[in-house]
């Protein structure tokens, strides 16, 4: 057959026969092989993966999305903000008020017992009231007699001092006047009658037990 074969070939009677390659594609050119799709590779012009379907409403990647419109305050929602902004100012200026009260009180209070140190002549033992009206009401204070005459003479003056009321020189009770003068009881020359229900003397204002000075 090879001696046959090779004497067509020579005469031009046959072609000559390839045998193929027992691999299918190893002797085809590099070049001539398609190129294989990456998955999951960006294909499309908005960066996203050829085939993937975009949720509704989401923004394409890189975009911003445009923020929700705000629900418009209405004129009602308007009034009752100003209505409470200004009965929480008010509450404070009355807070404001009430500690600054307080505190010009306590300083008062200090400038008097500077006033009266060393010169309040309060008997202990003292068994004679001394009844006169102050502040709507009629108070007392305990003396001896001597001092009871005094005081309807104006040789001796009475003060007010957190709730108690003081038996005083003249200078010390013109002193006292600069500072608190409504603490200075009128000693009129007519005594008042005793008044049960408030000849105990009264606070002026009424002090709490646990009130610190």
């Amino acid at each position: 057959m090879g001696a046959l074969q090779d004497a067509l070939l020579n005469s031009g009677l046959a072609e000559e026969r390839r045998e193929p390659s027992k691999r299918k594609g190893r002797d085809a050119p590099s070049g001539s092989r398609p190129a294989r799709r990456q998955s999951g590779g960006p294909s499309r012009p908005d960066g996203a993966p050829r085939g993937a379907v975009a949720k509704p409403g989401s923004a394409k990647p890189g975009t911003k999305q445009a923020p929700r419109a705000a629900r418009p305050i209405t004129d009602l929602e308007r009034a009752y903000a100003a209505r409470r902004k200004a009965e929480q100012a008010e509450k404070e200026r009355v807070k404001q008020a009430r500690v600054a009260d307080q505190a010009a009180r306590r300083e008062r209070n200090l400038k008097l017992d500077r006033i009266v140190e060393g010169g309040v002549l309060n008997v202990e033992d003292a068994e004679i009231p001394r009844y006169f009206e102050h502040l709507g009401r009629i108070r007392r204070v305990l003396c001896t007699s001597g001092q009871r005459e005094a005081i309807n003479s104006g040789k001796l003056g009475i003060v007010n001092l957190r709730g108690r009321y003081l038996i005083v020189e003249p200078d010390v009770l013109e002193r006292y006047r600069q500072v608190a003068g409504d603490l200075i009881p009128d000693l009129s020359p007519t005594e008042p009658e005793s008044d049960a229900a408030g000849e105990s003397g009264g606070d002026y204002p009424p002090v709490p037990d646990d009130l610190t000075w």
